[in-house]
């Protein structure tokens, strides 16, 4: 997903670092069967692991623009539900 800077109105911060996003999914341990929802999913550095460990996933963003960005990356991946909202 290209790069998009946080906004500060929305107090967003992006996870980047490959290392904790790798031990929040190991911790989490997706599995079958279970819902998960994320919330503030953002650019989607836990949404893209958690669905290639668990195939399904409910999010919920409020920054509409990275909506559009986010359901066509998380294809790939598995299935993405993204509801806009606070």
């Amino acid at each position: 997903m290209s790069s998009t800077r946080p906004r500060k109105r929305f107090g967003q911060h992006f996870l980047t670092d490959g290392n904790i996003i790798r031990k929040i999914v190991a911790h989490v341990a997706p599995a079958a069967g279970e819902h998960f929802i994320e919330i503030g999913p953002g650019q989607g550095a836990l949404t893209f692991p958690l669905l290639r460990r668990h195939g399904e996933l409910t999010a919920i963003e409020f920054d509409r623009d990275l909506h559009a960005p986010l359901q066509a990356a998380a294809r790939e991946h598995g299935t993405l539900h993204l509801v806009q909202g606070d």
